[in-house]
Parts: structure tokens; sequence; C-alpha cells
């Protein structure tokens, strides 16, 4: 979703020193204060640091694996030999 910034929101934004993927973060993150505003607090900071390690540890347990598609379903998942994966990637580099 692509926010939508006032004039005077930039200018903030800017003067201290933002940017505004920034306030995103602090919007997916944070914690709601009342209906109109979300503040980033300590705990909130270290929930995505946990959620974000656990995303790192999913990514190199995963590192290797193929998945092929058959449109939009998965028909299968492997990891590949060294040799298959050279192949594969030599292939789509030919392309």
């Amino acid at each position: 979703m692509k926010l939508a910034f006032s004039n005077h929101a930039l200018a903030r934004v800017r003067q201290r020193g933002l940017r505004e993927r920034d306030v995103a973060m602090v919007l997916d993150a944070g914690t709601l204060l009342g209906e109109d505003s979300v503040m980033l607090l300590d705990q909130d900071v270290a929930r995505a640091i946990e959620t974000r390690k656990r995303e790192i540890a999913a990514l190199e347990r995963l590192r290797g694996c193929r998945v092929v598609m058959g449109g939009e379903t998965v028909v299968t998942v492997y990891r590949p030999v060294h040799k298959v994966e050279k192949r594969l990637l030599r292939a789509e580099r030919n392309h």
C-alpha cells in the first residue's frame, strides 16, 4: 500500500532525517495509540527484530531449495545437487 503524505508530513519527515519507508516500518511494527496514531515502542522493536531473525534463519535453512510450479500449483519441491543447480542456472542465463 502506497502511503499518502500531506505536505506538512513530508516536511517533518525530511526535517527529522527520516524516510518515507521509515514511517511505513513504524506503521507496520508499532503499537496503535487510539484510532489515529502509531508509536514504535521498545517491545515492538524487540518483536520485529525477533521476527526478522526467524525469517533470516528460515532463509538460511531454505538456501538452494527449488520449487517447481505448474501455473498456480506447486508441482514439486527439492534441493538439487550442485551439478544440477549449476546446469539450471546456466540454462536460465542462456534464455
